[in-house]
């Protein structure tokens, strides 16, 4: 069972592999093929289901930094940190991990979708189960390719905006046709509707989505969407399914002992996958997957960022000398399973509020931005945050979610959002040494390019960036 588990993800993995249809119809000797329900659970707890890589996109916007030294040489890295548009990204992406382990995941989870419900043994509600949550997983991929590879969701232009290649069928042998916009987003709210009267209200682990999950989901795709009376909606009945948030402080303060030395790295118990906060839990990169943490880094100054006593700095970062001429910098030094692709109960509190500025309900906006504060802050340095506008409320909450969400990409989805809005889209300016560098909401830079690779596969396949 084992070997025929490898072969499945080893094949999704694969340009031109055999077909998912192939590896279930050949039955090796001395092996078998996933028949019942119970076979298929595999799948959906390899860690090849679950990969959100937001490695470059996070560098776009500079969730990580690039420390000095390592800006004076030309490479990928450097390129998207400072904003280069004079250079060619395309040639130098040869292949991409992000894009491969979407679609890695995508391949499994079609595999779930057309083949679970002709499973030899399980009851049908647990085989309908299964496929629903199989349908939401393979959603935020999509979803992740359509918010990375292609422009903002515009809903003028979207129906001719091409977006990314589209599969649901389990073959990996196709080269599947580049759809619009539009078509990956209404494939998104079917898929997830269609899906929530079968998701559970509890799954068994944070792999599987339940009904929170669904709910989350589809507030954040209705944020994107500007229907922020449906993301808000959603999220209200996310919250209801659960509204928990980890405490931060007393994190800190039952770990103080190690937390409170500037320490590089600390073995502080892991709670990253047991979350509460946790609708559905997703890695970022392979990298993070088998070391067990992620690597980010902040520029010094950026810390004041955070408000005084944020516990989310106390127990995350550490200052790092990069040497006796050069820098310091802050370091990201847990070790743990990050959330990176996933969903938790913070983003929903941030939609809501947004929601709620957007509408003019200021105060009840900032009451649900310090509802997850308190939760983050130590009390002796905890106050409440106000505003009086609608526009500084939702300067706090963009603030609020950097310092919830560094280096995990939602700080990129945020700007990408923020780009597609008239109102708040804005020209950011930095200074990187004796260098100035700026980026436009209107940059092909916020489109991560599809790689050589891919381009070289399927010939009709269209570059949305550069």
């Amino acid at each position: 069972m084992k070997k025929i588990m490898q072969l499945v993800l080893g094949g999704s993995l694969m340009i031109g592999a055999a077909s998912c249809k192939k590896y279930l119809e050949i039955v090796p000797k001395g092996e078998k093929i996933p028949q019942t329900l119970a076979d298929y659970k595999p799948l959906v707890e390899s860690k090849s289901a679950h990969t959100f890589d937001y490695t470059n996109q996070a560098v776009v916007a500079n969730e990580f930094y690039t420390p000095q030294q390592q800006q004076v040489a030309v490479n990928l890295t450097t390129i998207n940190f400072n904003w280069q548009e004079d250079k060619s990204r395309a040639e130098l992406v040869i292949d991409d991990a992000g894009y491969n382990g979407a679609y890695a995941g995508i391949f499994i989870y079609n595999t779930l979708v057309n083949n679970v419900p002709n499973a030899i043994e399980g009851s049908a509600a647990g085989k309908a189960q299964l496929v629903a949550q199989a349908r939401v997983a393979r959603s935020m991929l999509y979803f992740y390719l359509v918010t990375s590879y292609a422009k903002m969701y515009d809903a003028a232009t979207a129906a001719n905006d091409p977006a990314v290649p589209f599969n649901i069928t389990g073959d990996a042998e196709d080269k599947p046709e580049q759809v619009s916009v539009q078509k990956i987003y209404d494939f998104i709210l079917q898929d997830v509707n269609a899906a929530l009267p079968d998701l559970p209200k509890t799954a068994e682990n944070a792999y599987y989505a339940n009904k929170g999950a669904g709910y989350a989901f589809l507030s954040r795709v209705h944020l994107f969407m500007k229907h922020y009376d449906e993301a808000a909606g959603f999220a209200d009945k996310a919250l209801a399914e659960n509204s928990v948030l980890f405490d931060y402080p007393g994190y800190y303060n039952d770990n103080k002992a190690v937390l409170e030395k500037p320490t590089l790295s600390v073995n502080t118990p892991k709670f990253e996958f047991t979350n509460p906060e946790n609708y559905i839990f997703h890695y970022g990169g392979s990298i993070a997957q088998l070391q067990g943490f992620y690597a980010s880094s902040m520029r010094y100054a950026d810390s004041a960022q955070y408000d005084k006593g944020d516990a989310r700095l106390l127990v995350n970062f550490a200052p790092r000398s990069l040497g006796p001429t050069s820098e310091t910098i802050w370091s990201y030094r847990r070790n743990d399973n990050v959330n990176v692709g996933g969903i938790r109960t913070p983003e929903m509190y941030y939609i809501k509020a947004e929601c709620l500025a957007r509408a003019g309900k200021v105060a009840e906006a900032m009451a649900a931005l310090n509802t997850v504060r308190r939760k983050r802050i130590l009390a002796a340095s905890y106050t409440d945050v106000t505003a009086n506008t609608p526009e500084e409320a939702i300067s706090l909450i963009r603030r609020e979610l950097r310092c919830e969400y560094r280096g995990t990409g939602m700080i990129y989805l945020d700007y990408r959002r923020f780009n597609n809005d008239p109102q708040y889209k804005a020209t950011i300016t930095k200074v990187e040494g004796t260098k100035t560098y700026s980026i436009k909401p209107e940059s092909l830079m916020w489109i991560m390019p599809f790689s050589v690779k891919a381009l070289a596969y399927n010939k009709t396949l269209q570059q949305n960036s550069k």
